[in-house]
């Protein structure tokens, strides 16, 4: 008898392990898929608009200020012509063990057409992060981003 409920207790075990990691691996799944559709929406949208709609209302962007949510969208983004474009491929996302916090990052491309015909765009690439939250009643909200260019064309 002993052995068996020593089996079960080990059965018991594995289960709630293998739970845990299908938990953290939805997670990281959702995550992954609301950074795609984040880089989606500013592909269809402009990167304004996509960054209006997933940041998070006290969400902050590492390049404007102290300002957070739309405040720091909106200063962000006054810089750039309507034309401008902002791809992105997230490479890693990974979630903590609660299962309420993430982060991605990945490689981006900011691109703004030159305002002269047959001018070279002004392209800049390199890597960012977003670290998600994942906020009752709504899902995943980026509330920190931030990239860092790296020169390469």
């Amino acid at each position: 008898m002993n052995r068996h409920v020593t089996a079960v207790f080990a059965s018991a075990l594995a289960l709630l392990a293998g739970c845990s990691q299908s938990g953290q691996e939805k997670f990281k799944s959702e995550i992954l898929a609301a950074d795609k559709a984040f880089a989606a929406r500013s592909a269809k949208d402009g990167p304004k608009a996509a960054f209006l709609a997933y940041l998070s209302a006290d969400g902050k962007l590492l390049s404007s200020d102290l300002r957070a949510g739309a405040d720091a969208v909106d200063t962000l983004f006054v810089q750039l012509p309507p034309t401008a474009t902002l791809s992105w491929e997230p490479s890693f996302v990974d979630v903590s063990s609660s299962g309420d916090l993430g982060y991605t990052w990945g490689r981006y491309l900011l691109n703004v057409p030159s305002p002269k015909p047959g001018q070279p765009p002004y392209q800049k690439r390199g890597t960012y992060v977003t670290i998600w939250k994942r906020l009752p009643g709504v899902g995943w909200k980026a509330v920190l981003d931030g990239g860092n260019p790296d020169g390469q064309r």
